[in-house]
């Protein structure tokens, strides 16, 4: 212990003596240690870490594989009566529960929001092991009843920012979508559901899904619609191979049950034969479901790998700084080991002093990764994202992280500057090594390490135009309308108790009222806002149209839009024409039938985009032809296409255009939430207040949100690739000007070295010219071995983010040779500098130089 103090005094001593060296060092490694900190503090929160529940590696997720006959209300989904069929009948689980997430309208104390919540089972929070911090939780009596049980449970987080942490909360009554509940607890702190970017303020009871979507009011009973995502607890010793191998006789009897009900009555052979096949599979459930995690997850460990890749150059910089700072050593070393000093002695209080450099960059570094957080989660998650719960603090898992690579890096820059410091040649250097022609036996391994860093530069900065140039693609590409000048919002009239026929009313209200404002061209609706990443689509059977295989048939992406959507929007009209207020015909397309006995009735009219007439209307004109939804023998083609419209992006602007088709939503059975979008001549953000006026005029408790402008939503949509290009950018010419200071630290060091053969050769009539070129051959030596390690390497590594790219190749040429040649470029400069120096030398003094 004694010699570590003695150790640690002795080396920032030898720091302060050194406050230039200390400082460039300080500072390199709190880049590198602070950008790794900041991206793993990211990864760590999104991708490695499981729910903050009871043995959270025991949870499982089932999910269906195969065909389904019915409708989806999102992944993962099964329906709730195949759940409680589950749950009664498996042996391979001690508990299950299910989850629907569902955004509410919620009013308390006169103000009325739009919040997450989930509908669970009442088994979800004993399932979990997850306790109250107030009141009660739900049980297996919260499952009874169908409408009979109107309470809620507040999360911690909700009930601290909303309810001021009251605790008297426990029995106040608030109203979700326009019913009153009660609040019979608060979730114990830490817990807002099991899905990230998806953070529940409130947990009602599945039960209660009537009352919350009386529109499909049905859900409970209903087998032919997946809505539920179902969890289980793997019982002692049994494995998810295991669990699913056991679940299998019971799905299969399931579904040999219900190809049987009425519901398959008109079902054709084809589709019954390939429902038959489906099976459940068993996923692991420690991390809950997330779509935001899956859609990161390779976005996230590229930047991993690229401030790795920056913190392996910072410490190849500092490496050869050492070499450099140990050469001047070499005498005080040499005295040391001539006085007895043992060579481990000597390397364990060097490391000591790299380690105390590691450990002030780490402690820099942990306030840039703070800093770096908070920028990076402003700048690229959107303003109204307030479903995800990531903190920017460091915790003891963060700080862990940054201590083991604050360790790591200390060794990894330290070791070899330590090894050749302790290994001078006694002898000549206590004779003053500093004389010689050649000095300095650490020039090799100075070198190698330059060119190391050459060629990890290199790697990211080819990474880096490949991002750039893809997003660039993207931007360019747009989504097939002018995004310019145009807001869009959500509103959802039925969660505060409005009748689907009310809502319409309501809508067109709301239009005539937003077009009365200064600057408002016009006003459209839609159900589906579209480059969100939402889909609502549909299996269809085409006029004319013969399948060349069972199941090619049309799945057009759908929305329901209003009259003048198309013109708000600016998309042409390319044959026929749009939908008009008279379009609310609705025909009868299907009796009732179990379970749900009501007759199902269709607009009479339809419109269909581009790729959709391209592909099941070739060499014909679609207009005044029909197709009908659904795939049964004897599906009626009742909807008319009345029009064609431009080619538009549907989910996103790296998605494909798929085949569209149009509703009018005035014809629609059903009509609840609507994005409402407005094309205006002022700027776009001058009209938000306007906007929320005219809608309180309307219904003082109708909350909107997500209002933006298009092109925030287009920017929004592209976070993800904004956030790898910029970033990849930023360490990439981070990492090239670490290389480039490296490579002439490495040079100025050969030619101080090399003074006096230099002086020698000048004096023997050696012209400036042959003197720099002496010197850049080594230059170039070094970037060619750099570059010519790192295009191979980059052929191969750039393989691995083909999926993060679009409308470039990760081989494209033009990004390699732009990188090769502009790295080479500015190395070359770095190493003319002291090529130039080198031939200024004066032979007189460069004889006399010690």
């Amino acid at each position: 212990m004694s010699n570590l103090w003695g150790d640690l005094r002795y080396a920032f001593r030898s720091l302060r003596k050194a406050p230039v060296f200390t400082a460039v060092a300080v500072l390199s490694l709190a880049l590198g240690i602070g950008a790794n900190t900041a991206i793993f503090t990211l990864l760590d929160q999104i991708l490695l870490r499981l729910l903050p529940v009871k043995d959270a590696k025991e949870l499982t997720l089932l999910t269906m594989r195969g065909r389904h006959y019915g409708g989806n209300w999102g992944g993962n989904a099964i329906s709730y009566p195949m759940y409680r069929d589950f749950q009664d009948r498996n042996r391979v689980f001690s508990v299950m529960f299910c989850r629907f997430p569902r955004e509410v309208s919620l009013t308390f104390d006169g103000h009325t929001e739009l919040s997450q919540a989930e509908l669970v089972s009442g088994t979800y929070f004993p399932g979990l092991g997850v306790g109250a911090a107030l009141g009660r939780t739900f049980n297996e009596n919260d499952d009874r009843t169908p409408s009979g049980h109107p309470v809620v449970v507040l999360t911690y987080d909700f009930w601290k920012t909303r309810f001021a942490a009251d605790p008297q909360v426990v029995g106040k009554k608030i109203i979700v979508n326009g019913m009153n509940m009660t609040i019979v607890g608060v979730a114990q702190e830490g817990f807002d559901g099991v899905e990230l970017g998806n953070a529940a303020k409130i947990f009602v009871p599945v039960m209660m899904q009537p009352d919350l979507m009386p529109q499909n009011n049905e859900f409970l009973k209903d087998r032919r619609t997946r809505w539920v995502n179902a969890f289980g607890r793997l019982k002692p010793g049994v494995t998810e191979a295991q669990a699913k191998a056991g679940l299998q006789p019971i799905m299969h009897a399931m579904l040999e049950q219900e190809v049987l009900e009425p519901a398959f009555s008109t079902a054709s052979t084809f589709t019954r034969q390939e429902f038959l096949k489906n099976i459940i599979d068993v996923l692991p459930g420690s991390q809950g479901r997330s779509y935001f995690r899956q859609s990161l997850s390779t976005p996230l460990w590229v930047l991993m790998a690229i401030t790795g890749t920056v913190l392996l150059i910072a410490c190849a910089n500092l490496a050869n700084l050492l070499l450099a700072r140990a050469t001047g050593r070499y005498k005080e070393m040499a005295i040391r080991l001539a006085m007895g000093a043992g060579r481990a002695r000597i390397i364990s209080q060097l490391l000591t002093e790299s380690l105390v450099l590691a450990f002030l960059g780490g402690a820099a570094g942990i306030v840039f990764a703070f800093w770096a957080d908070h920028l990076l989660m402003a700048a690229y998650l959107p303003s109204d994202s307030q479903g995800l719960k990531i903190g920017t603090a460091p915790d003891l898992r963060i700080l862990l992280f940054t201590i083991a690579v604050t360790m790591l890096t200390g060794l990894l820059f330290g070791l070899a500057p330590a090894l050749q410091a302790t290994k001078p040649d006694v002898a000549p250097t206590l004779k003053d090594q500093a004389g010689a022609v050649v000095g300095g036996g650490n020039s090799a391994l100075r070198k190698a390490l330059v060119a190391a860093q050459v060629t990890l530069s290199l790697l990211l900065l080819i990474g880096a135009g490949l991002f750039v140039k893809s997003l660039s693609n993207l931007r360019a590409l747009g989504p097939g309308f002018p995004a310019e000048r145009l807001i869009g919002f959500k509103i959802d009239p039925t969660l505060n108790g409005y009748t689907p026929e009310r809502a319409k009313l309501f809508y067109r209200s709301l239009t005539d009222a937003l077009g009365t404002l200064p600057g408002v061209q016009s006003v459209g609706l839609a159900s589906v806002r579209i480059l969100e990443d939402n889909e609502w689509d549909n299996s269809a059977l085409v006029e004319g149209y013969a399948p060349p295989h069972p199941g090619d048939h049309a799945e057009p992406y759908m929305n329901g839009i209003s009259p003048g959507y198309f013109a708000t929007m600016g998309v042409p009209i390319v044959a026929g024409r749009e939908f008009t207020d008279k379009d609310t015909q609705r025909v009868l397309h299907q009796p009732g039938r179990p379970p749900r006995n009501e007759d199902f009735y269709v607009p009479a009219t339809i419109m269909i985009n581009e790729t959709f007439a391209k592909k099941y209307f070739a060499g014909r004109n679609p207009v005044g032809r029909h197709i009908g939804m659904g795939l049964d023998p004897g599906t009626k083609l009742d909807m008319e296409i009345i029009g064609v419209v431009k080619d538009i992006k549907y989910t996103s602007l790296r998605d494909d255009i798929p085949e569209q088709a149009y509703e009018p939503y005035l014809a629609e059975t059903y009509t609840s939430g609507m994005t409402v979008y407005l094309r205006t001549t002022l700027d776009p953000n001058q009209l938000f207040s306007a906007v929320r006026a005219k809608v309180r005029d309307l219904d003082p408790a109708l909350p909107i949100y997500a209002m933006r402008t298009t092109e925030e939503q287009i920017t929004n949509s592209l976070s993800t690739e904004r956030l790898i290009a910029s970033l990849s950018a930023v360490f990439g010419f981070l990492a090239t000007l670490l290389a480039t200071i490296g490579l002439y630290g490495v040079m100025a060091y050969t030619v101080a070295r090399r003074t006096r053969e230099i002086g020698i050769r000048m004096a023997l009539g050696a012209a400036q010219g042959e003197v720099v070129w002496m010197v850049m051959k080594e230059v170039l030596v070094l970037v060619g071995i750099g570059v010519g390690i790192g295009v191979p390497a980059a052929l191969a590594l750039t393989r691995l983010v083909r999926s993060q790219l679009f409308g470039i190749a990760p081989n494209d040429p033009s990004t390699l040779a732009m990188a090769a040649i502009g790295l080479a470029v500015i190395a070359c400069a770095a190493g003319y500098i002291p090529a130039i120096r080198a031939s200024r030398v004066d032979p007189i003094l460069a004889l006399r130089y010690e």
